[in-house]
């Protein structure tokens, strides 16, 4: 075996790669099902649902599925917010060895309708709230759709409830109660570990939808390294509120926890006081969150007074997240934080930090059986001690692009004979083989000639004890060809009214300096958020450039 820079400080207690079983993505569900048939395998606002009733739900939705006359390889999409039906109908298509299509809740009718093209999808599966856009799907596209209700597995809340959830809104297609009625039938398990199993929509930096077709053993891969390298048991429960439509809470909320037979407690909307109550009754083990839950659950009075006690996990995915969020998630829960970086691309994580040896504002080292490198962004060679494209090599990688020849072939880079994804994410590599992201290659500011990185510079903008959130990006200048603004939304806003524009730059100019201080500053109430909760900074980007024009 090759000898890599990160083996200096990986966990002496882990094997450095995993065999994966050769096997569809249903049996993680099934094993478990089996295993721990009378515990918890989903928390929902008080309702504890058993692995041996949800395992019901999942064979009778699928006898279903089968019953239509859904084949191998036909296509389904998803359309939900996290709930038991999310986790159901996920487990459901793959049993009937059908493709799972995941759809963001936040989708527009347009990128829906592309999607459903795109796919040839024969079949929807949503809930109440979100009804009208599959309603319009399927009268211009004739495809059927099971419609559930939120409230179907409400009972009892003893944490607080969304309004939404327990609002009336009408059912329309398949009532969900219809396709988890009781059925006869027998399953034969027709998709293998190579087979296409699943799809999940990436707008990369064109802001065209591209589909990441991934197979049962890319699922299950990224499912089993997250579960393993954070040392979860049957015995742990998660917090599933990062978005499960988004490969990072698929994968460390609701993928992971099944593997190992854990425990599920499930947020279908992000509320802070709602996630607090759940930690402190449930007893939550793990949570990985996004930057923008962090800031709201850190916003909250009292915290010291709460119960963290039972957390043994804490991390975050899908952006960088600020030295200052970190470092006070540390102080409340008494633990590291554990950062960790994938990509659509690689159905989740490829680098998270050892616990033991975390480094902030680091995406860590490549996990089990990975590879990664910087390649120069001018030569497309490998380098070292500089910065470069972070490329990855790894078992989660997806097949390619849906119906995107061109697309995929340059996706890929190979070095050595070994093929490697192109990240498009700009980063380095320290002495350890610790790899750090500096920025998107789109997104980066280009101030008359200088490179600025947006991501470095909210880090350090955080550091004003006022400012509450901050996304920086590039607004043209008639000057310098693109100018540094960050767009700021004030902590407790009410109070520091007296603050302007001057004072923020004022105080960047002094603690960031150089070229790189936003000289630029706009209040705003708050930031766009995409639908997997990340700072939509290239709206941002877009608005400005826009303006030129």
């Amino acid at each position: 075996m090759e000898k890599y820079e990160w083996f200096k400080i990986w966990p002496n207690y882990l094997p450095y790669t995993i065999d994966y079983p050769d096997m569809n993505i249903w049996k993680m569900m099934e094993i478990s099902s089996s295993l721990y048939g009378t515990k918890d395998a989903a928390i929902y606002y008080g309702n504890h649902i058993k692995y041996s009733e949800i395992s019901e739900d999942i064979n009778n939705l699928s006898l279903y599925i089968k019953s239509i006359g859904i084949r191998k390889g036909d296509r389904i999409g998803i359309m939900m917010q996290n709930s038991p039906h999310f986790i159901i109908s996920f487990f459901a298509i793959a049993r009937a060895g059908a493709t799972i299509v995941l759809m963001s809740p936040a989708l527009d009718y347009s990128t829906a309708s592309y999607i459903v093209k795109e796919t040839d999808m024969k079949m929807i599966i949503t809930t109440s709230e979100l009804v009208k856009i599959p309603e319009k799907l399927n009268t211009e596209f004739h495809i059927p759709f099971v419609c559930g209700s939120l409230r179907d597995y409400i009972k009892d809340p003893d944490i607080p409830v969304p309004e939404f959830i327990m609002s009336e809104y009408s059912i329309s297609g398949i009532p969900w109660k219809e396709v988890i009625k009781h059925r006869k039938g027998e399953l034969e398990y027709n998709s293998e570990m190579d087979d296409e199993a699943l799809i999940a929509y990436t707008s990369g930096t064109t802001g065209i939808p591209k589909g990441c077709v991934h197979t049962n053993k890319s699922v299950i891969a990224n499912a089993m390294g997250a579960s393993i390298w954070r040392r979860l048991t049957s015995s742990a429960n998660e917090l599933g509120a990062a978005p499960f439509f988004h490969v990072t809470g698929l994968a460390f909320s609701m993928l992971s926890p099944i593997f190992a037979g854990a425990t599920v407690t499930i947020l279908t909307r992000w509320n802070s006081e709602a996630a607090i109550e759940a930690i402190e009754k449930y007893r939550i083990t793990h949570f990985v969150s996004v930057a923008p839950m962090i800031v709201d659950l850190l916003n909250q009075k009292d915290l010291g007074k709460r119960d963290f006690s039972s957390m043994r996990f804490i991390g975050g995915g899908g952006a960088a997240m600020p030295r200052v969020l970190a470092e006070k998630m540390e102080d409340l829960f008494h633990i590291p934080f554990v950062e960790g970086y994938g990509m659509t691309e690689a159905m989740g994580q490829t680098h998270i930090n050892p616990p033991e040896h975390r480094k902030l504002q680091c995406i860590g080292i490549p996990q089990f059986g990975y590879d990664a490198r910087i390649i120069s962004t001018e030569t497309g060679r490998v380098v070292k001690g500089e910065t470069g494209e972070i490329v990855v090599s790894g078992p989660s990688l997806f097949k390619g692009y849906l119906n995107k020849p061109d697309d995929t072939e340059k996706a890929f880079i190979y070095i050595d004979g070994k093929k490697f994804l192109r990240t498009g994410d700009i980063g380095y590599m320290d002495e350890e083989g610790s790899f750090f992201v500096v920025d998107r290659v789109k997104r980066m500011v280009n101030r008359a000639g200088f490179k600025v990185w947006p991501a470095e510079i909210d880090s350090l903008m955080l550091r004003h004890p006022h400012i509450l959130e901050v996304c920086t990006v590039g607004t043209p200048d008639h000057r310098t060809g693109e100018e540094v603004k960050a767009f700021i939304v004030l902590k407790d806003s009410g109070k520091n009214r007296k603050i302007k524009e001057i004072d923020i730059v004022t105080w960047a100019k002094e603690n960031i300096g150089g070229y790189k201080y936003p000289h630029i500053i706009e209040f705003t109430d708050s930031l766009p958020k995409t639908a997997s909760g990340k700072v939509d900074w290239k709206k941002l980007q877009d608005m400005e450039r826009e303006k030129s024009t």
